[in-house]
């Protein structure tokens, strides 16, 4: 069989993570697809994910015949053939006709004729093939399907040096089952995509290769890509037609926003292609095949490091394979065929230099245990129940003499200056994966190839994830532990990435306080997660499908209590004398006057009334629902205190307002927020059960800020508030544990919440909150906690607890993007719970602070 030309001069190590990506960026996207193929199509708020089912029905995580086609093209591939000869079209044809017989879960009409057809008739497997679906085309109008563009992109990697070359490979494979001229345009177009994706990190090559195809229909081309640019993905709903699934997944493409690199907020540029394979899949219709051709270009462009190690860990499919082999396929193909001189990727081993094997507890956690790949490779048993890799392994299960039942994680991250396009995003995950690990009990075993650079890294910022230790003292602990070798001086870019991702610890460096565990991301949680839930609930769960979110009163509020916290530490760090009250009250009478409401005017020398720079935000001055107990207490000449109350209202608005103090109790100590909450909520609410509802509720959110798993944080809290709480409510705590108990046993139960949160009052959203929490406690069910929450009586105040205490465990990055990008009051929720978090960890320095938050 001819063998494709290939270079390995242009094979570098990020060359390779984006060409290993693609079979893998197919994989993940079609498994993503599955559940929701011809079902109704998905709106914005829901979160699309590898549930199984669909028409297979197939396992969580397993893909379709997208994929699987593309397996069988992509064995021949591996082998370093050139596509366009007769023999390797004869081999993708044989292995076509054995997956029909074999492993075919799912296939298309026009697949399944062709190929049963050709079985049948006489000659080489190729040419019956092309004849059958020659006369297939010529006898049907509609010919044009999505059959041959769902498989294509395995074959850009085999002619990654010859674009021409690809352009006649990918009409040549397209034509086994899918001749008409769109199908033959669209999968050159989208190699030529791939290919440039690969070779240089970009999207450009889509419309590059334009220039490949008959110049008669360049025009039409470009007309369609632009009409893809225009339009959202379920614009194309007709996207079981060739040109409408290629429009709808290029409109995923492009149409979804790249991050930011914001390593200490949880942002990353490779976030964009899991935030688009969920666009793609909310296209509707022919989901899995929209995502995996989708999947195939964001994965070169990305690379398999780019792809979220949860979807890695789960994707899986005929003939058995798993992300290592869809990776080792690709990068095969890249290859010509042949591995590097280690034996990457094929050898069952990889050689381990002159390491000796070792293992040493992680002086955080001696769960986890730190080691090389001679101890990974070794034949001796090692206590751990899952081993997380950092560097190339071989294909053989490692740690042989431990068992069978050993999880493996693989990561992609070269320990080399330059080699790792998406490094923060990398460690990141390593580390979250280790963490899900330790959640779930299992002992893991933490390596690279020397247990000296990589190893240290991501156990660094584990360090931070579990336990708020901060860069510098984790680095230091590790170094002494690990005597053997330290090198991660020798990779600066790593190291200083480590210091940036845990630049989300808000205490100075080396200060033993609570802090420390305050993470930036998971205050911006707290607070956008109240605003969507007040939102959502507001809505009925019903919100519109474009335009601004509104706000809702309760998180108009929470921004006054969020501002007027950070003026009363101002006050007390400059006066040291502060009534924090005091402060709010004041800033709850600025929210009345932008209102238009009747409330006492402070007067402030020649200052304008209302003052601050929230005054300055339209949305704050709308409207937006009521609080009749907080209007009547600002109409009152004194505000009102626990022992002379201004109302005898026990409403929700007590809570949802104070949830913002959750950060400071994170900070500062539970028993300190409580204090304030309930002070704070009987400035304008009389009822005691107000005050205890708004105590407990920023207990329980403090312990959501600083845990790492929902319902054992709310657990905390609970047991916190029963040792420490000065006023206790036994009856209302009785009540929340029965809630929390209620939600493990028989979560997302309506009639249950209807029966925990009846009403509008605080008691009511409090026990309705953590219901809902607990009944959806993966980051993944944010959406659909919301949407549940929005069902309850009341379901505002209800989804904005539940919203604040899901946002606090899980950090902004978990809630729904296209939900916060549209809230109108976003911008200002994320400014103030980054400012909070600042002042926390002490503003001093900043000459614009104090005119910022004047302490008044």
């Amino acid at each position: 069989m001819a063998h494709a030309p290939v270079s390995d001069s242009h094979l570098d190590a990020r060359v390779l993570d984006r060409a290993a990506g693609v079979l893998l960026g197919a994989a993940v996207g079609d498994a993503l697809g599955v559940p929701y193929e011809f079902k109704p199509t998905l709106s914005e708020d829901q979160q699309p994910r590898m549930i199984g089912g669909g028409l297979g029905p197939y396992e969580p995580g397993e893909y379709s015949d997208d994929t699987q086609m593309q397996v069988c093209i992509a064995e021949v591939a591996a082998a370093g053939a050139d596509l366009r000869t007769p023999e390797a079209l004869d081999a993708i044809a044989a292995n076509f006709q054995g997956w029909l017989s074999e492993g075919a879960s799912d296939v298309g009409n026009q697949t399944s004729v062709i190929l049963s057809t050709a079985a049948r008739a006489p000659g080489s497997a190729g040419t019956a093939m092309r004849e059958a679906a020659r006369e297939y085309t010529a006898g049907n109008l509609r010919s044009a399907g999505n059959g041959s563009l769902m498989r294509t992109g395995i074959v850009a990697l085999a002619h990654l040096g010859d674009a021409a070359a690809m352009a006649e490979a990918a009409v040549a494979v397209s034509a086994l089952t899918h001749p008409d001229p769109d199908c033959a345009d669209a999968c050159v177009l989208w190699c030529s995509g791939i290919r440039t994706a690969v070779l240089h990190g970009t999207f450009d090559g889509v419309r590059e290769g334009l220039d490949l195809l008959p110049a008669e229909r360049r025009a039409t081309w470009a007309e369609r890509l632009d009409e893809a640019e225009a339009h959202p993905p379920r614009h194309f709903g007709n996207n079981g037609w060739v040109v409408g699934a290629l429009q709808a997944a290029w409109s995923a493409v492009t149409r979804t926003a790249v991050p930011e690199l914001r390593p200490a907020e949880g942002g990353f540029p490779a976030q964009h292609l899991q935030l688009a394979l969920e666009a793609a899949v909310r296209a509707g219709t022919d989901t899995d095949t929209v995502a995996a051709i989708a999947g195939a270009l964001l994965g070169a462009r990305w690379g398999c490091s780019g792809v979220p190690l949860e979807w890695q860990q789960a994707v899986n499919g005929w003939p058995g394979l798993t992300a290592p082999d869809l990776v080792r396929l690709a990068a095969l193909t890249a290859r010509g065929g042949s591995d590097d001189k280690l034996g990457w990727p094929s050898s069952p081993h990889l050689p381990s230099g002159d390491h000796s094997s070792f293992a040493v507890p992680h002086p955080h956690d001696p769960g986890v245990v730190l080691g090389n790949l001679a101890l990974a490779q070794g034949a001796g048993p090692v206590d751990v129940d899952a081993v997380v890799s950092l560097c190339r392994i071989g294909t053989a299960p490692l740690l042989p003499g431990t068992g069978t039942d050993v999880e493996q994680v693989r990561v992609w991250l070269v320990d080399s200056q330059g080699s790792n396009a998406n490094l923060h995003y990398a460690v990141d995950q390593a580390a979250r994966q280790v963490l899900r690990l330790r959640q779930e009990g299992k002992r893991v075993l933490l390596h690279c190839f020397a247990g000296q650079s990589r190893t240290p890294a991501v156990a660094a910022v584990y360090s931070h994830l579990a336990k708020g230790i901060g860069a510098e003292t984790a680095l230091r602990d590790l170094r002494r532990t690990l005597t053997g070798g330290w090198h991660l001086h020798a990779h600066p870019e790593l190291q200083e990435a480590v210091h940036e991702l845990t630049a989300r610890a808000v205490a100075v460096e080396g200060r033993e306080c609570v802090k420390a565990k305050v993470a930036s991301s998971r205050a911006r949680g707290l607070m956008l997660g109240l605003a969507v839930g007040d939102t959502v609930g507001r809505a009925g769960g019903k919100l519109p499908a474009e335009g601004a979110l509104r706000a809702g009163v309760s998180t108009q509020l929470a921004c006054f209590t969020a501002e007027g916290t950070i003026r009363a530490l101002v006050r007390d760090a400059d006066k040291g004398i502060c009534h924090p009250p005091s402060v709010v009250w004041h800033a709850y009478g600025r929210w009345a006057a932008l209102q238009g409401l009747e409330a006492k005017r402070w007067e402030s020398g020649e200052e304008v009334w209302p003052d601050g720079w929230l005054a300055q935000v339209p949305a704050l001055a709308e409207r937006r629902g009521s609080a009749p107990a907080t209007v009547a207490a600002l109409a009152g000449i004194e505000q009102g205190t626990r022992e002379k109350p201004a109302t005898t209202s026990r409403g929700c608005h007590a809570l949802t307002r104070a949830l913002p103090l959750a950060v400071l109790g994170a900070a500062e100590g539970p028993q300190l927020a409580a204090d304030w909450a309930r002070e704070i909520a009987a400035l304008t609410h009389g009822d005691p059960a107000a005050h205890s509802a708004a105590a407990h509720a920023v207990v329980l959110a403090g312990h959501c800020l600083t845990g790492t798993q929902v319902r054992e944080a709310l657990r905390e809290g609970l047991q916190a508030l029963r040792a420490a709480d000065r006023d206790p409510n036994a009856g209302e705590l009785d009540r929340l544990d029965a809630a929390l108990q209620e939600a493990v046993g028989h979560g997302a139960d309506a009639e249950r919440l209807a029966a925990l949160a009846p009403d509008a009052t605080a008691p009511s959203a409090l026990l309705g909150g953590v219901y809902v929490a607990a009944s959806f406690p993966q980051r993944e069910q944010v959406g659909d906690a919301l949407r549940f929450a929005a069902g309850a009586p009341d379901g505002d105040s209800v989804a904005c607890v539940a919203g604040a205490l899901l946002g606090a465990a899980h950090g902004a990055e978990a809630l729904p993007v296209e939900l916060v990008s549209r809230h109108e009051l976003a911008w200002v929720l994320d400014i103030l719970a980054r400012d909070l978090v600042t002042q926390l960890a002490h503003a001093d320095g900043d000459p614009h602070w104090r005119g910022r938050y004047p302490g008044w």
